[in-house]
């Protein structure tokens, strides 16, 4: 299934029919819309993966992967008992390792933990057991990012083979999105070689090659995309307004 058609089916994915209804474009194109699954609890996260089917993180704590044709879902891991879900946190963003079924069957996760007024969020992974059908053998990357019930981010990229992308709100500290020694109010870098010994560390190329952070004053980016020609776009959550699409590149964003 083409990336385009795939866009088509998350627009659709969430329509609250039991009915295929049949939308025809300007141009010709036939659309058909049906509901495909139903009693998400905040998907936050929908990937299609490499198996065929759609992966999605539920913001309270669980993992799934839907098939497609027939709707039935098959929860992967369950996290609801270590996480921190309070307003706008819990489990977030997800990623599928692009060499996942060449030799890297990783899923990156993000997600908060801890308490009201002493959370934090961390960036892990998970390797996925296609005999048991779950995720397991959780591995930190990133630990003891500062977190709160809002403000948190976090979407995951994998750009290519090697690089992993991360976004983090400011956590409602905003004068943190300008500390270059924070993890917060930024995009991150991280290698996701899996030939490379330095898997997890920050990127060689990054402004501090002994630093995960790439670009900075960030208030709370929750949308990453890559173009074909490479250009990485953000989307960025402003006060009340002033919303943002930025080119992510090395720099300052001003928050």
């Amino acid at each position: 299934m083409s990336k385009y058609i795939f866009t088509t089916i998350l627009s659709l994915f969430f329509i609250n029919s039991s009915i295929a209804q049949t939308h025809t474009l300007d141009d010709g194109t036939v659309l058909k819309e049906r509901e495909v699954v139903n009693g998400l609890d905040v998907p936050w996260e929908i990937k299609w993966g490499p198996d065929n089917h759609i992966w999605v993180t539920e913001r309270s704590g669980q993992i799934s992967r839907i098939n497609v044709e027939t709707g039935e879902q098959f929860p992967i891991l369950n996290l609801i008992a270590q996480l921190y879900d309070s307003g706008e946190s819990g489990l977030l963003g997800m990623e599928i390792h692009t060499d996942f079924n060449n030799g890297a069957p990783y899923v990156f996760l993000a997600y908060t933990y801890g308490s009201q007024g002493n959370a934090s969020e961390k960036i892990v992974y998970y390797e996925y057991d296609a005999e048991q059908d779950a995720l397991i053998n959780e591995t930190v990357i990133i630990d003891g990012i500062d977190g709160n019930s809002t403000h948190i981010g976090c979407r995951l990229l994998a750009v290519d083979n090697t690089t992993l992308l991360i976004t983090t709100g400011d956590a409602q500290n905003w004068n943190a999105s300008q500390n270059v020694n924070a993890l917060t109010g930024k995009t991150l870098r991280v290698n996701i070689d899996k030939d490379s010994d330095d898997f997890g560390s920050p990127k060689s190329d990054n402004p501090n090659p002994n630093s995960y952070v790439y670009s900075i004053g960030h208030r709370n980016a929750q949308g990453l995309a890559v173009s074909p020609n490479g250009t990485i776009y953000s989307s960025e959550h402003g006060p009340t307004g002033d919303d943002e699409l930025n080119i992510i590149i090395e720099g300052n964003y001003g928050w």
